[in-house]
């Protein structure tokens, strides 16, 4: 599979995590606010008013008057956890890698044929040299964005996705540079 594939599939899937995230997020904070106001209605010794507690009464089988701040607390970490899946940055990693990719390609096909002209690998040395340092920004900044909160399954699922991808290009590119150290190809 290829890095920009592998890349758009991880992004993918975070991404869905975090639209169901922003779909639950309006519900549970209307359930919290009902704890809430049952909570305030228990301390106020209103739950008999039913005028009172009409506003509620979607939510009323869920409380009573024994588990409501435990209810409340589970409900406040529930929302807490999915407001936590933030919105991915843009920070052109699938560029850069579609970019090293490309580079990595080429000195592939050059290793194939068996190219040992250092004008070639001089060439590919300064290409690969300026996006492998896009690809260090671009890392930098979704590494900023994922080491927030870095426990959350959706992150870590992303995290291992992109710690997966760099190790691929870690071998294709160790496997170039051993075909230059076995030819000689000094740069």
């Amino acid at each position: 599979m290829s890095l920009v594939k592998g890349w758009r599939d991880a992004k993918r899937r975070y991404d869905e995590a975090h639209r169901v995230a922003l779909r639950k997020i309006k519900p549970l904070e209307a359930h919290l606010s009902a704890a809430e106001f049952y909570l305030e209605a228990l301390q106020n010794r209103r739950l008999d008013d039913k005028a009172h507690m009409r506003q509620i009464r979607t939510y009323l089988d869920d409380f009573s008057p024994e588990t409501i701040q435990k209810t409340k607390a589970q409900l406040a970490q529930e929302l807490l956890a999915e407001m936590a899946v933030e919105a991915r940055p843009a920070c052109g990693l699938e560029q850069a890698l579609a970019d090293l990719e490309r580079v990595l390609g080429a000195a592939e096909n050059l290793i194939a044929k068996g190219e040992v002209s250092p004008s070639y690998w001089n060439q590919y040395r300064e290409i690969y040299a300026e996006y492998s340092r896009k690809l260090m920004a671009a890392n930098d900044s979704f590494e900023a964005f994922s080491s927030k909160r870095a426990n959350m399954e959706a992150k870590l699922a992303l995290r291992l996705d992109h710690a997966a991808l760099l190790k691929q290009i870690g071998q294709r590119s160790r496997a170039v540079h051993l075909y230059l150290q076995e030819n000689d190809i000094v740069g």
